[in-house]
Order: structure tokens, then sequence, then C-alpha cells
């Protein structure tokens, strides 16, 4: 059964970001690709929750690559089938303290 995903605000904000930076700096296509890329990336998940290796610092808490630029946290709630986003950067940004 795939579980729900739900983006919070910081990985709103992330998503966003990273749309505005490629936006500027490439082409439609390219703001197109990712768009198209991530929501692979996310039915991906919905069905396979562990998808990528839990944080070395919070076990409840996975961390990996969307693709070789774009890191993804989250979270996975079993009781409730849900998978919460907290976060999307790209990967050459510092990383948060608590991950």
């Amino acid at each position: 059964m795939a579980f729900k995903i739900i983006l919070l605000p910081r990985a709103i904000r992330g998503f966003d970001k990273i749309i505005a930076y490629i936006a500027e700096n490439w082409t439609d296509r390219e703001v197109t690709n990712f768009i198209d890329e991530t929501d692979r990336f996310l039915e991906v998940l919905s069905t396979h929750p562990d998808i990528l290796k839990p944080s070395a610092k919070n076990k409840n808490l996975h961390r990996g690559p969307l693709n070789p630029l774009t890191i993804v946290t989250y979270r996975v709630k079993l009781l409730k089938k849900e998978i919460e986003i907290v976060n999307i950067r790209g990967a050459r940004q510092k990383p948060l303290k608590w991950q």
C-alpha cells in the first residue's frame, strides 16, 4: 500500500528555491525536467519508504539524493501511513545541524 506524501513548509520553501534557481539560470525545459524527476522520485518513495538510508544522527529521519544535485530529508510515520518530506535542498548548501 502506498504511503501518503506530505511536504512540510521547509520542504516547500526549499523546492521553490531550487525551481527559482533553475528558472533563473537555465531554460524552462530544465525546470520541467526537475519537476518530473521529483514527481517520479516521490512516486517511488510512496511505495518504498525505506529507499534512502536513515540519518546518522537521527534514526527517525531518512536522507539522501533525489538527484546528484538535490538532497531530500523525510520521516516515515508507519501508523498513519504517511511520509513527511522535511527538507529539500541543493547538495551544495550547508546541511542543517540536526540532520
